[in-house]
């Protein structure tokens, strides 16, 4: 039994016997217990802020590279990113370096790196480009902004921004 309910509901029947054994000036008069009931039973509200649930990158073909190095779309979920990062060698990868959410600044950020397999040995030195596609995914609602941030052979910089509707 919930013992808040219990002792709410003892203390309006006491407060209400009261009232009927010392007379019609007592009934009249507002109680305090009534305006305690009535302050603890609204709920303060707290606004929701998105969450990140879920990031991907999953390699594809650099054919389908955006000429900017990347473009980012809003989903229903949170963002879609289609992009291609340079490496020195023909056995770079790219690899998702950073994917979160900073509420105070309403942001999610994207860092798509460039890195060498480690597994592959005598790897040509010849400039290559990798594509990729990576999503975010957000519960209770969407960041005010999505940045993308590529770390390849042609340094660490920005390559897209996104600025949603909410």
């Amino acid at each position: 039994m919930n013992r808040r309910a219990f002792l709410l509901g003892t203390a309006g029947l006491c407060a209400s016997l009261a009232g009927c054994a010392s007379g019609d000036n007592a009934a009249e008069q507002p109680t305090a217990s009534t305006e305690t009931e009535t302050a603890s039973a609204t709920p303060i509200e707290t606004p929701r802020r998105p969450r990140l649930v879920g990031r991907s990158l999953t390699p594809v073909r650099a054919d389908a590279c955006p000429a900017d190095g990347a473009l980012a779309t809003e989903t229903e979920t949170g963002f879609s990113v289609v992009g291609c990062v340079s490496g020195a060698t023909e056995c770079t990868i790219a690899r998702l370096a950073r994917a979160d959410y900073d509420a105070e600044s309403d942001t999610a950020t994207l860092v798509v790196e460039a890195v060498e397999r480690t597994d592959v040995k005598n790897c040509t030195e010849s400039p290559v480009v990798r594509g990729y596609e990576a999503t975010l995914r957000f519960e209770s609602g969407l960041p005010g902004r999505a940045v993308v941030v590529h770390n390849d052979a042609d340094g660490r910089r920005e390559v897209a921004r996104i600025d949603t509707d909410a």
